[in-house]
């Protein structure tokens, strides 16, 4: 390469660079941080999953899924059959395999303006079985978890998304 040349590719690699670790309030100055800062201290259980975490989008149809299995189960309770199950979104929905994960490892990550992805291979020891899916993350004043596209091919369900509209799309009661 000629110098001019050198020079303009140190300058796209410094503002690629400047642009994985564009930095919010929260602190989470890249994708990897995130899906590391999300995925290390969540258990499987999306009700506990940390909210700040998650874009205001994902966030909101979490909650939403939340309200709607506490109206299930008081309607159920109320109901003529208060000893049914009410609706609850069963297993894990920020991965592929609805019994969970027991590992993962985090991959590249791509970074196109205030969008992200980061390829997140998981294990269930359990059952013997490894995938990778795909964590998209949005930047909204530090990155956030905005959908994870499952790739495992163990559920109906193609993303976090999906699962979720699904569950509240359904009538509350049983």
């Amino acid at each position: 390469m000629t110098r001019p040349y050198v020079r303009l590719a140190v300058t796209a690699a410094s503002l690629l660079t400047l642009a994985a670790c564009q930095t919010g309030p929260d602190g989470i100055t890249s994708p990897k941080a995130a899906v590391r800062g999300f995925y290390g201290p969540y258990e499987g259980d999306f009700r506990q999953a940390e909210a700040a975490r998650l874009s205001q989008s994902l966030s909101t149809e979490v909650e939403r899924a939340k309200a709607n299995e506490v109206e299930s189960a008081a309607q159920t309770k109320a109901g003529p059959d208060p000893t049914d199950k009410p609706r609850i979104l069963e297993g894990e929905i920020f991965a592929s395999l609805n019994e969970g994960y027991t590992h993962y490892r985090m991959g590249l990550a791509r970074v196109i303006g205030d969008r992200a992805s980061v390829a997140v291979t998981f294990t269930n020891k359990g059952y013997k079985t490894r995938w990778t899916d795909d964590v998209k993350l949005v930047n909204e004043n530090g990155w956030k978890i905005d959908n994870v596209l499952f790739t495992g091919g163990w559920t109906s369900q193609t993303s976090t998304r999906d699962a979720l509209r699904q569950f509240n799309a359904l009538p509350v009661a049983p």
